[in-house]
């Protein structure tokens, strides 16, 4: 079955793409979750179209990114973290934590998705925290964590 791809699919192609999908997986997949649409006559043109209209939108996506990204560039956001008996740590810094800091600091607002902290942070001291804010545009925070009192 010819399809034309409207989203992006993993394993599969882009949007605008016109794909030989097998004839289960189009209409008992694809095709409810609008994700592709029947290749019939004429599909090239709307095809094209499409194609031009993500390229627009990812090019516009990658121009605020890096906007914001310059913005940010290696700003410095101070964190309080509550420290009992013995330097240990109750509860830990997380990209929440991060994105409500930046907010309050910095006037940035930055969604807690886009924070990239592998592992909370537990310990005291400064942290370099990166901000995946496109595809192609990293970002990088300064996080100090000092000891709440």
């Amino acid at each position: 079955m010819r399809v034309m791809l409207t989203k992006d699919i993993d394993n599969v192609g882009k949007a605008g793409d016109i794909k030989e999908v097998a004839d289960g997986y189009g209409r008992n997949f694809l095709f409810p979750r609008k994700l592709a649409v029947p290749a019939l006559r004429g599909v090239e043109t709307e095809s094209k179209r499409l194609r031009e209209a993500v390229s627009r939108r990812e090019t516009k996506d990658r121009v605020e990114a890096q906007a914001l990204a310059d913005e940010i560039g290696n700003k410095t956001v101070v964190v309080r973290l509550k420290i009992g008996a013995e330097d240990k740590a109750f509860g830990s810094i997380t990209n929440q934590d991060v994105a409500v800091a930046l907010k309050a600091q910095h006037r940035v607002d930055i969604d807690r998705h886009k924070i990239d902290i592998r592992e909370p942070i537990k310990t005291l001291g400064e942290h370099q925290v990166p901000l995946k804010l496109h595809r192609d545009v990293t970002a990088h925070v300064n996080l100090i964590v000092t000891q709440d009192r």
